[in-house]
């Protein structure tokens, strides 16, 4: 018994030592900066650091630009969540179906995560760059947003498919013998017992497009060469570099503040709401 005690104090020793150092760096380079960011939010400037509570969101709330920025955002992930899960679903199970076939081209579906953002944006401009595209751009905020949405969807296709796939391989195939007897279709099975014993994993594969809807700014920056693009394009992250630019952190702060608090109640809510359907099914 003292030895087996002594057995688990040393392995929770060990987990302990292991974890320390992710801890210590979450601590460091997330919560710190995060409390600090808050902080700047309700000074008037980092000099004089007078503290001025919510008037710096006030500002921020009702700057054009940033409801501007906030639109463009909540539209660009919306609508580039829905295609890429869209798009990504289709093309898993048409994978699925080609059994035996789909193990390279698996692989160069992962491929855009693995190259340069340099290179492929330079890839990008042979094909988008040239006057009368570019004349066009100016004039239709589509036209504009266009080689973003298709770089997204290019990019970040690949994991989803990856995720998708292995969930629905997984599926025992009794459950669909079962379903066969029982007269379902094919779209009938689809929809009562494949998205259901999937959803978890498309649940997944949708906060990880959404994540990676917000982390596009690097390629549009690229893209476009310029802090101020087309209209339809200047997203939060455009909003804050500027700000970042400007060194008017109380703003960028505050900002921050908003856009993250955003961010975390969308995904509380929708885990809220997958555990409530997980409930209702099981």
């Amino acid at each position: 018994m003292v030895k087996h005690m002594r057995k688990s104090i040393k392995f929770r020793h060990r987990v302990i030592a292991l974890c320390l150092p992710g801890f210590a760096g979450f601590i460091l380079f997330f919560i710190y900066p995060a409390i600090k960011s808050f902080y700047y939010s309700l000074m008037d400037n980092t000099h004089t650091k007078r503290f001025i509570f919510l008037d710096n969101y006030k500002r921020v709330l009702t700057n054009k630009y940033f409801q501007l920025a906030l639109t463009n955002t909540a539209l660009f992930s919306l609508i580039g969540v829905t295609l890429i899960l869209t798009l990504s679903l289709a093309i898993a199970f048409s994978l699925i179906k080609a059994k035996g076939k789909n193990g390279l081209i698996k692989r160069s579906f992962i491929l855009p995560m693995l190259l340069p953002t340099a290179g492929v944006i330079a890839a990008w401009h042979y094909f988008f760059n040239n006057d009368y595209y570019f004349n066009l751009m100016k004039t239709s905020g589509f036209l504009a947003a266009l080689p973003i949405y298709l770089l997204y969807i290019w990019k970040n296709t690949g994991i989803n498919i990856i995720i998708i796939t292995a969930a629905a391989s997984g599926i025992p195939q009794e459950i669909y013998e079962a379903a066969s007897l029982d007269g379902a279709g094919g779209l009938t099975v689809f929809r009562k017992v494949t998205i259901p014993c999937i959803r978890p994993a498309i649940f997944f594969a949708g906060v990880l497009s959404l994540v990676n809807s917000l982390k596009i700014f690097k390629e549009s920056y690229l893209f476009f060469g310029s802090s101020y693009p087309p209209d339809s394009v200047y997203t939060l992250q455009y909003y804050m570099n500027n700000h970042f630019l400007k060194l008017n952190y109380p703003i960028l702060a505050s900002a921050m503040v908003v856009f993250t608090t955003l961010i975390s109640v969308i995904i509380i809510l929708l885990y809220i709401i997958e555990n409530k359907i997980s409930r209702d099914i099981y």
